[in-house]
């Protein structure tokens, strides 16, 4: 196994707590490749590559204990003790991962930017999808709720040169119907093209940045 620090170590930062999974995955990779098989091992190495305070919570899990692995496994598994603490971070847990207030933030963000550019467009569009796509897969929202929150974020400036490209090129939509998330994409690429393809020149951290 590597070195806590070492360019393979896997990393965890806890103020992102929806990498809390990848950590784990990265984790057991190593495990797999490294032959790391025993419970108590697995979860003494799970607390080795976070923070001193991270890892002084993680031990106080009940699920970390007993040490032995002489002794029955369960509940103190490897398994158990990850199933703890990813309770512990909302949003880690994948059955609970977005919700419509992350969408919402993503909207209000992206209409107060006044998208001017096809770079903030398509940083808008990105982050609007990855969590709607996740949101109508599980069935918290609809097709028709998704496209209307999309058309909301790309402010009355935008919106306005995208609707009138619409009417030229979607002639069988009726007027009062709504355009697909996909329909606007097009016509704001049309519309934009040319532009800036960079956020103001710098990549654009985080999932609401």
């Amino acid at each position: 196994m590597p070195a806590r620090g070492h360019g393979t170590a896997p990393l965890f930062n806890p103020s992102k707590p929806r990498e809390l999974p990848r950590y784990f995955t990265q984790l057991e990779f190593l495990f797999a490749s490294c032959g790391v098989t025993k419970n108590a091992k697995k979860k003494a190495l799970g607390i080795c590559y976070v923070d001193y305070n991270t890892s002084e919570q993680w031990l106080l899990i009940s699920e970390y204990q007993p040490y032995d692995d002489s002794q029955p496994a369960l509940p103190y598994s490897y398994d158990n003790w990850k199933r703890t603490i990813i309770s512990l971070y909302p949003g880690a847990d994948a059955a609970t991962k977005y919700s419509m207030a992350d969408l919402d933030r993503i909207m209000g963000k992206a209409a107060c930017t006044n998208i001017k550019t096809i770079g903030q467009f398509a940083n808008y569009y990105r982050k609007f999808y990855q969590v709607s796509k996740w949101l109508t897969d599980s069935g918290q929202i609809g097709s028709l709720k998704r496209d209307h929150f999309f058309q909301n974020g790309l402010g009355p400036s935008l919106w306005s040169n995208i609707q009138h490209r619409l009417s030229i090129v979607k002639r069988d939509v009726r007027p009062g119907d709504p355009y697909t998330m996909t329909q606007m994409k097009a016509a704001a690429e049309f519309v934009l093209h040319g532009t800036n393809t960079s956020m103001n020149g710098t990549q654009t951290p985080g999932l609401y940045a």
